[in-house]
C-alpha cells in the first residue's frame, strides 16, 4: 500500500517541491536555483535587471544590493528586489516561483 502510494506521488505530485515546502519554506532547497530581480524604482516595475541561477538567497541579495549601490540608492530606499526560489513555470515573460522572498 505504501509503495502504491509513494508511486501515485510521484506519477501525480510533484515530490520535490513538495519537500522543498516541507523543510525550506523560506529559502532554496539544495536543489533549487535563485532569480534575482532588481527595480531600480520601486513604483514602475517594469523597469528592472534581473540575473538568473544563483546558489542561494543570501547571492540575490548581495547582488540586489550591488545595483542599489551602483544606482546610488545603497539603502534601497527608490528601488526593490525579488529573490525568486524554485522556478516552476515560466509562460510570455512571468516566471512563476515555489516562492519569493526579499
Amino acid at each position: 500500500m505504501i509503495i502504491i502510494a509513494v508511486g501515485l506521488w510521484f506519477a501525480f505530485g510533484d515530490p520535490p517541491e513538495t519537500v522543498a515546502n516541507w523543510f525550506w519554506k523560506d529559502k532554496a532547497a539544495p536543489w533549487e536555483e535563485v532569480d534575482a530581480y532588481y527595480f531600480p524604482n520601486r513604483t514602475n516595475i517594469t523597469v528592472h535587471q534581473e540575473r538568473f541561477g544563483l546558489d542561494d538567497v543570501q547571492a540575490c541579495r548581495n547582488w540586489a544590493y550591488a545595483l542599489a549601490g551602483a544606482h546610488r540608492d545603497r539603502s534601497m530606499s527608490k528601488g526593490d528586489y525579488e529573490c525568486g526560489i524554485g522556478r516552476i513555470d515560466g509562460h510570455d515573460g512571468l516566471s512563476v516561483y515555489r516562492i519569493t522572498v526579499r
